[in-house]
């Protein structure tokens, strides 16, 4: 064998040793291969002050295990290697290696695949080939050499007959090293807190300073020794019962003590849990919401997210009946028959059933035939569905009702029905029998604003009789208190006449234009296939005109 690079090093760390040397030559560390020359094991019990080398007085001393264990003897191996760049190897063995729990009975899982020329060597130069490549792979895993591998080298010389024999076609496990197990007096135990809300809720909701998980330490009767040369007891104990995931420290605080461990909520929330992440987010991701389920939360100002996503566009994602309530939810799919959403930022990427409802502060529908209330709605094809908001923009209309303040259209077909207060835009009416109507009294966030008026009004009258008898000073802050809120009335009943109706593109057949004057008298006019200047309301002394027809009403 031809080696290019070679050096000698004394290392505690294998592998960090080869990882420098490559980086240094400007090579992979997997081009190298090393073996070891030569091994100093130190011992240290509760006797010693420090380190001392192993010797053979030694050996003889600690030959009861539970003498090892009561004098909490620890062993460490220093190793003199030369590390080489070697083109092949004679032996590749592919493996894994099972550390068991507490590290005290690791194995080496050998598999099939692995590359070992046994034809072209004896079985005693194929099993000292084995037997230095184990030692090797448990020096480079920090596994002490030389000591308690009785078990190793019988099951190697097994192996090795296997192997000559033709029976190396599955996989093999070969104990590495024998240590020495604890007695367990207390098994550990997870409990799993936040998961008894699953029961009743489909998605688990969390308040701040909740107990999510308890891991309860294992109690050790008697120490055991671990492959790495150290004694297991409880303060180093590997916790194989704890959670292996990554825990978010921004959401998760975990405190813990030398009896177990707390996993508790730091903010409000959702959990999310899995074999990688375990965290708590403003955000909810689910495929489907089921009636059962019944709310996901009940406090609408909880600053919670929720994502429903359904990838069977021919599925509802939330189902039948489902009372969904927080402060955003996007739903990727369709929303079920008689469900009911509220939240100040809803989006629905699919469409709602007919029998829906949804209430929200800011809405975006992709397509809407339920019922809709909110501030403000943005809608991409409403499909016989129903709209109450204060400002609502529709790309495209296929029937349906919408009833606003200010309204925007870009395309409407036929048999929608359009009421406004302020203004109604449409780029292109391609059909006919629509509906376009001026009048508050339609627009229900106009008359509960009235209504609320009308209630300010009295009790600023009542404030007013209570000032002129004992407190003048405020006679007249009231008076224009009362003044402000009437002209408030006042222009919301005249609206009519500074609202507008513009149609920009042609229209296509007869629908109507309608706007009604404070006296509930509708000014009403059909449209014909030709252009229009926008519709508005033109008063005069005598008459009201709707513009630009000459449809006119008298007045008195």
């Amino acid at each position: 064998m031809i080696c290019l690079l070679t050096k000698k090093f004394k290392t505690k760390n294998i592998v960090t040793t080869i990882e420098k040397f490559a980086l240094e030559n400007n090579c992979s560390p997997l081009e190298f291969s090393f073996a070891i020359n030569e091994i100093e094991t130190y011992i240290k019990s509760t006797s010693d002050d420090t380190f001392k080398i192993y010797n053979e007085d030694s050996l003889n001393y600690y030959d009861n295990p539970q003498k090892m264990v009561n004098e909490h003897l620890r062993i460490k191996q220093i190793y003199t290697i030369t590390v080489k760049q070697a083109p092949k190897q004679i032996i590749k063995l592919n493996y894994s290696i099972d550390f068991s729990p507490n590290n005290a009975h690791p194995a080496l899982v050998l598999h099939p695949e692995s590359q070992i020329p046994y034809t072209k060597y004896q079985p005693k130069e194929i099993f000292l080939l084995l037997f230095k490549e184990f030692n090797n792979i448990k020096a480079a895993n920090g596994i002490l050499i030389n000591l308690f591998d009785e078990e190793m080298k019988e099951k190697l010389k097994t192996f090795v007959k296997y192997l000559y024999a033709g029976k190396f076609v599955k996989k093999v496990k070969i104990p590495l090293f024998k240590g020495i197990d604890p007695e367990i007096r207390r098994s550990s135990k997870l409990l799993m807190r936040f998961l008894e809300k699953e029961s009743h809720l489909q998605v688990i909701e969390v308040v701040e300073d909740e107990i999510l998980v308890e891991y309860i330490k294992p109690v050790f009767g008697k120490n055991g020794f671990n492959a790495f040369g150290d004694i297991i007891d409880n303060a180093s104990l590997k916790n194989v019962d704890d959670l292996k995931c990554k825990i978010d420290a921004k959401g998760i605080e975990i405190i813990e003590n030398s009896d177990r461990k707390i996993y508790r909520s730091k903010v409000k929330g959702y959990v999310h849990f899995d074999t990688q992440n375990f965290y708590i987010d403003n955000k909810i991701k689910m495929q489907s919401l089921s009636r059962i389920q019944e709310r996901v939360a009940k406090d609408e100002a909880n600053n919670i997210e929720v994502i429903i996503a359904q990838h069977d566009t021919s599925l509802d994602s939330l189902g039948e009946g489902v009372e969904l309530i927080s402060e955003a939810i996007h739903i990727h799919g369709h929303v079920g028959a008689k469900s009911s959403l509220r939240a100040v930022n809803l989006t629905i990427d699919g469409a709602t059933h007919k029998d829906s409802v949804q209430e929200a502060k800011f809405a975006f529908i992709n397509r809407h035939k339920g019922k809709l209330r909110c501030h403000s709605a943005k809608i991409k094809l409403l499909e016989g569905g129903e709209i109450h908001a204060t400002n609502v923009e529709v790309e495209n209309s296929l029937g349906g009702a919408i009833y606003a303040e200010n309204i925007t259209i870009s395309h409407v077909k036929s048999n929608l029905k359009v009421y406004a207060s302020n203004s109604i835009t449409v780029k292109l009416v391609g059909g006919e029998d629509n509906l376009f109507k001026i009048n508050y009294k339609e627009i229900s966030t106009l008359k509960s604003k009235y209504n609320h008026i009308a209630r300010e009004i009295d009790d600023f009258k009542y404030k007013l009789e209570g000032a002129k008898k004992h407190s003048p000073a405020k006679i007249q802050l009231y008076k224009e208190k009362i003044d402000t809120l009437k002209a408030t009335q006042e222009h919301i009943i005249n609206s009519a006449m500074h609202a507008k109706i513009t149609v920009q593109e042609p229209f296509r057949g007869m629908n109507t234009i309608v706007f009604t004057i404070a006296n509930d008298e509708d000014i009403l006019f059909k449209t014909e296939a030709m252009s229009y200047d926008p519709f508005y309301l033109i008063a005069s002394e005598n008459s009201i005109t709707l513009h630009p027809t000459n449809k006119k009403i008298s007045i008195e």
